[in-house]
């Protein structure tokens, strides 16, 4: 008697439109401010623009199944953005911190708008992806690593749509959000 193997089901990564918006409140929230200095708010928004051609967004869901299984998304902000932002916080640490949360607010602002009800939790549980998922990165140029990291700084991976919460989040043992479940 053969033995069956079980077919492993190969995650298509679908490109789909990430559109983020800057929200001064929820910055100034993730920057732990109440008011920017006005060099620096002249500064945001032609860096938040700029940036939006460096945002990448990719469902990844199973192939054929793509109607039933919604999947993850997966978002990231290229290099390049790392790059300018450590080449800020080597000039003034106050006005990189202050880019980094920009990125930062960026990645979730776009997530945000794709899986609505994570505006209410305050965060993007981090699911433990499996091979097909971790293969799915590499054909998209990105690695995993084990912390429960992608080799983008500025990046986020998570269920579409959010249903499980804090439950399967990889980051939970760790977590220090007041929503946690």
């Amino acid at each position: 008697m053969s033995e069956k193997k079980e077919k492993q089901q190969t995650l298509a990564a679908t490109p789909i439109a990430a559109q983020p918006e800057f929200d001064m409140f929820t910055y100034l929230e993730l920057c732990g401010e109440s008011r920017l200095d006005n060099d620096l708010m002249e500064e945001l928004e032609p860096r938040f623009d700029d940036w939006q051609r460096h945002l990448h967004a990719y469902r990844l869901a199973p192939e054929g199944a793509a109607a039933t299984d919604p999947g993850y998304v997966i978002l990231w902000l290229d290099k390049p953005v790392e790059d300018e932002i450590e080449g800020i916080w080597q000039d003034s640490p106050s006005a990189g911190m202050a880019f980094h949360n920009l990125a930062i607010h960026m990645v979730m602002s776009a997530v945000q708008n794709l899986a609505p009800e994570l505006a209410e939790r305050g965060c993007a549980p981090l699911p433990k992806p499996g091979k097909e998922a971790i293969a799915a990165f590499k054909r998209l140029g990105l690695e995993w690593n084990k912390e429960g990291t992608v080799s983008r700084q500025f990046a986020v991976f998570t269920n579409l749509p959010v249903i499980a919460g804090c439950g399967t989040c990889m980051l939970k043992a760790k977590c220090g959000s007041p929503n946690k479940d």
